[in-house]
């Protein structure tokens, strides 16, 4: 039995390491996916014009939070910026795999008296979960990186009350701020709905009369409003933005697409938490197995359902907004799992091991061929033909989709001796534009293209 179980858990560790390895496979592959384009777009611009505090988009300040640009700009540095579109995902990887460690730590701490080997094993959990190993978890947005930081605060928070360390707590103060650094300051209200129930199950309401603990809090939570009031520019504000964006979430739908919304998203919630999550629902409706929710798995539920409720009674949120919340799932999966016998739990390593295997022809093949190996889907074509028309000419744009900000994302670092690629202002002369729709007032329509379900059209603006 002993030598059994040193098997499995080797195993565990392997498997561990190639899912994190495997997390690698995308990044040289794949052509701009979404939003990556505009990122890449964010930190070139910030670069060129030394300022790390206020992104930019096409040349106009975009009131954003910067920190996930520091390790692109810090990355692109090293690898060349023509390379920009690996750096903006090699962040996401980076942040995936410490948020697997944050994990495996956390569950040694949590479950580490049943099993000396939990950290490993939620650690393989988290890598394999579909939301993580095959998108967001290298895909170069910022929700990886918010994702770690909010988990690393919640984390660091529960230690902090549990063992009532002020430490831990301003270790969780410090990763809550670095999240809002990140993103928005949708990660405080994550950050308070989380310990709200941290405080009723531990029953350490007490804690909120310590001046130290409070005075700490209370200074941490006016970080967004210095900087509001002391690096935001003025006429711009991150909160009235993020409350926009929440509020389009709501805003313009009708019944039937709430019903809809409420009906599929916690399904949608858990498909994409896939294998371990399909394998153990399978598990209790085939009543093979009885799961019991001790004190810790029941914390872990009610901060999961705390935080996925806002979510959930909107009509708008998408599953992007849910990667925060994949830290926790793995650690409540990871407790579910231990409770299975030697078999079951062989069983799911199995077909987490199969999960692992499969990321290697869907990076090397399936994901590439839906999204660039198709002619009408080639960016970088169009992006090649454009700066031979343009040569040395300025080039402005007002294609905002995410194709137009791809193709001014390469051609930016395809031609650094160049501006990069600004908005057009629609006075300027002698200027190469790229527009979304066909706008005759723009001059003389040099060629237009079909591409990714978007029309691209560039245009001569002659001189008077």
């Amino acid at each position: 039995m002993f030598h059994h179980n040193m098997a499995e858990n080797k195993a565990v560790k392997v498997l561990t390491l190639l899912a994190a390895l495997f997390m690698l496979l995308p990044l040289p592959v794949m052509q701009y996916v979404g939003e990556e384009g505009l990122m890449a777009l964010k930190s070139y611009e910030m670069f060129v014009r030394d300022d790390w505090l206020h992104p930019s988009i096409l040349g106009m300040i975009w009131p954003h939070s910067p920190l996930w640009h520091w390790p692109v700009i810090a990355i692109s540095q090293l690898i060349g910026w023509e390379h920009v579109d690996i750096a903006v995902r090699l962040v996401s990887v980076i942040a995936s795999w410490l948020t697997a460690l944050a994990v495996g730590l956390m569950a040694g701490w949590l479950f580490g008296q049943r099993q000396v080997h939990a950290g490993w094993l939620a650690a393989l959990v988290y890598l394999s979960m579909g939301e993580v190993a095959f998108w967001y978890g290298w895909l170069g947005y910022v929700d990886a990186t918010f994702g770690l930081f909010i988990f690393a605060a919640i984390a660091s928070l529960w230690r902090a009350m549990a063992d009532e360390k002020f430490t831990w707590f301003i270790l969780s103060l410090l990763f809550i701020s670095l999240a809002f650094m990140t993103k928005n300051i949708t990660a405080y209200v994550l950050y308070g709905a989380s310990g709200l129930v941290l405080l009723w199950q531990l029953k350490r309401w007490y804690m909120l009369k310590k001046p130290l603990f409070l005075l700490a809090g209370m200074l941490a939570l006016t970080v967004p409003v210095f900087w509001q009031s002391f690096i935001v520019l003025a006429g711009s504000n991150t909160a009235t933005t993020t409350i926009n964006d929440i509020l389009r979430n709501f805003a313009g739908y009708g019944l039937l697409a709430f019903i809809k919304h409420w009906l599929s998203f916690p399904l949608v919630f858990l498909f994409r938490a896939l294998p371990v999550s399909l394998l153990l629902v399978w598990l209790w409706l085939r009543r093979t197995h009885h799961f019991r929710l001790d004190p810790t798995l029941k914390t872990l539920s009610l901060i999961l359902l705390i935080c996925f409720l806002p979510f959930w009674i909107s009509a708008g949120a998408t599953p992007r907004y849910l990667v925060p919340l994949y830290g926790l799932v793995a650690l409540l999966l990871t407790g579910l799992m231990l409770q299975l016998d030697q078999t079951r739990l062989k069983q799911a390593v199995l077909i987490i091991a199969l999960i692992v295997i499969a990321k290697i022809p869907y990076s090397l093949g399936i994901l590439p061929y839906i999204k660039d190996w198709r002619p009408e889907r080639d960016v970088k074509i169009v992006a090649h033909e454009i700066i031979q028309r343009t040569m040395n000419a300025p080039l402005r744009t007002q294609n905002d989709v995410a194709t137009g900000l791809a193709i001014a994302a390469y051609i930016d670092v395809w031609r650094q001796q160049r501006p990069p690629v600004h908005w057009y202002n629609g006075k300027e002369n002698g200027v190469y534009i790229l527009a979304e729709v066909e706008t005759p007032k723009f001059g003389k329509l040099v060629k237009s293209w079909r591409l990714r379900g978007d029309h691209i059209y560039l245009y001569w603006k002659d001189k008077p």
